[in-house]
């Protein structure tokens, strides 16, 4: 797994910008898998918060939330938002990202991973309750079967906005050439209300339904955000 410095960042965008040319003003979505040495968690906790807060300041910011992973001290992701791809750009050289690279680098488990995005589907964020759990869902479609993805998704989307306790249903799509990846992002008000919607028809419907498109593992991992 790989963050968004410069060595990882910047060839990234340079590839979208070979094979895709996106609205100047369209938000770029990033979302970053962090795993360190189990010694580590409280460092990295504090590093990850510091780089929040100094890249919170950066002018094409417009959301960036630190995440610590749950029943894993360890492992930590960071959600961004930023204005377009020319703010994401001019932050992969900021000092914040320079500093974070160095403080890391000691510490870290495994490479970083960065995933740059573009919003798929989006609603409105409500503010996250003390014992929100967010789950980051990773979903590697197979590409014959994306408009089928669309369909199910569609259906999953509506069935899972009418459920009490849903504070965030955001699906994202990685640039192109790889088109056919996904994070979904759901955030629930507590473990009762995940759980809840695990067991639901509509949950369950969708990953029966989504399990042959699969081209990787389902990978479903469950946080809650830092203070």
């Amino acid at each position: 797994m790989k963050f968004l410095f410069l060595a990882c960042l910047l060839p990234q965008l340079a590839l979208a910008a070979t094979t895709a040319t996106p609205e100047p003003a369209q938000p770029m979505q990033v979302v970053v898998y962090v795993d360190v040495l189990a010694s580590a968690a409280p460092r990295a906790a504090a590093a990850l918060k510091a780089y929040r807060t100094e890249s919170r300041r950066e002018p094409g910011a417009s959301g960036i939330d630190v995440f610590a992973q749950e029943g894993r001290a360890s492992g930590f992701a960071i959600v961004e938002v930023w204005r377009d791809s020319t703010a994401l750009e001019t932050h992969g050289k900021a000092a914040a990202i320079e500093r974070l690279r160095r403080e890391m680098k000691p510490m870290q488990l495994a490479p970083l991973d960065v995933r740059v995005q573009t919003a798929y589907v989006t609603g409105s964020a409500a503010a996250l309750a003390p014992h929100a759990l967010t789950l980051l869902v990773h979903v590697d479609v197979l590409p014959p079967f994306v408009g089928d993805y669309d369909r199910i998704l569609k259906r999953y989307m509506e069935g899972t906005r009418a459920e009490s306790g849903l504070q965030r249903l955001d699906i994202l799509q990685t640039l192109p050439p790889h088109t056919n990846h996904f994070t979904v992002i759901e955030s629930w008000v507590d473990a009762a209300a995940l759980e809840a919607h695990q067991k639901a028809g509509t949950a369950q419907a969708y990953r029966e339904a989504l399990t042959p498109m699969l081209g990787a593992l389902y990978d479903e991992r469950a946080y809650r955000k830092l203070d």
